[in-house]
């Protein structure tokens, strides 16, 4: 398939092939989605919660939570799923553990956690609570150190779940071929904790955004290889090009001819997400496989494969990431 024809299927995407219907009952399993207030996330959590799971979603508020849950449960007239919310803000990396804390002491187990939330285009020189690129420091950090303080009870369900059903699922974007620099998809040298005063965004928002969503496709290839003989699948997706609160940040001229032309519907992004997390087409035998929409096996750009394999690129960001967020990646008393 010519770079052209690949990317009309993933703007004009085939019909499904994986949707709600082809869930079994998912009463007694529970799943995390970040993010789970609007969008694809919201859409994902009604699907979850319509088949008698037991949904948590994050969010920056309680209001938002609460708003959201009263429209999840409202779209279900009947059935025994639950929802329950997170209070976490990923600007702010130090909300995070609190937030885990609080659903580990409610869950014993956890089947998939989609890290769903993320933010496009912001303005520039724009950076996190902890000095990070804004746009890196919500898409990739705080996700990894998320996914660092639910490693334990992510391995802890797997020792006992099916082979390949528990599954920790990047949200990327094909941002991530068309945006990140050459290369590796990151500059290593423009990914520091600490932006100087006055930073002004020197390569532009959607590049930094690009970088970003090649941090998630690197950590889900990563995760896949030092998990995979745990029983814990990674992956990571592109939801698809959706009209959702991530291009709220954008010209709103422009996101509305975008939107006209090419933007879908927030439930098939979530039907790609789904994908993800349920379909047996993905498993140990593909650990690390990247999705496409709405629900197909695709493949990330040639460099990025090729500094993976060869330069190991998933294995320099994760201990970049580690050592970078060490003070982040434990639990107060």
């Amino acid at each position: 398939m010519s770079c052209l024809s690949s990317a009309l299927s993933e703007l004009y995407p085939p019909k499904p092939s994986f949707t709600e219907n082809d869930l079994p009952d998912l009463s007694s399993k529970v799943y995390l989605i970040t993010g789970g207030t609007s969008g694809i996330g919201l859409a994902l959590a009604k699907i979850l919660y319509s088949k008698n799971a037991k949904v948590y979603i994050t969010s920056r508020t309680d209001a938002s939570a609460e708003k959201a849950a009263a429209e999840i449960k409202a779209s279900v007239t009947s059935g025994k799923g639950e929802i329950r919310y997170l209070v976490i803000d990923l600007s702010d990396l130090s909300t995070i553990a609190p937030g885990v804390k609080s659903f580990l002491a409610q869950e014993e187990v956890l089947h998939t956690v989609w890290f769903n939330a993320g933010v496009m285009n912001v303005s520039k020189g724009s950076v996190t609570q902890q000095g990070y690129e804004l746009q890196w420091g919500t898409n990739v950090v705080a996700h990894f150190i998320m996914n660092k303080l639910l490693m334990p009870i992510l391995l802890s369900t797997a020792q006992t779940a099916p082979k390949g059903s528990v599954r920790v699922v990047w949200v990327s974007s094909d941002g991530h071929i068309m945006l990140s620099p050459r290369g590796d998809g990151i500059d290593w040298q423009d990914i520091g904790t600490k932006k100087p005063i006055g930073w002004k965004g020197e390569k532009g928002s959607m590049t930094y955004y690009g970088q970003s969503k090649v941090g998630n496709v690197l950590l889900a290839m990563e995760l896949a290889q030092r998990y995979g003989n745990h029983n814990i699948v990674g992956v990571s997706l592109n939801p698809g090009h959706l009209k959702t609160n991530l291009q709220r940040h954008s010209n709103p001229i422009g996101s509305t001819v975008v939107s006209w032309l090419m933007l879908h519907d927030p439930h098939l992004g979530a039907l790609t997400e789904l994908y993800a997390g349920f379909s047996e087409s993905i498993g140990l035998h593909n650990n690390g496989a990247y999705i496409i929409p709405w629900g197909r096996l695709g493949r990330t750009r040639s460099d990025i494969e090729a500094g993976f394999r060869d330069r190991g690129t998933g294995k320099k960001l994760w201990d970049m990431m580690e050592e970078e967020t060490k003070e982040l990646l434990f639990f107060d008393d």
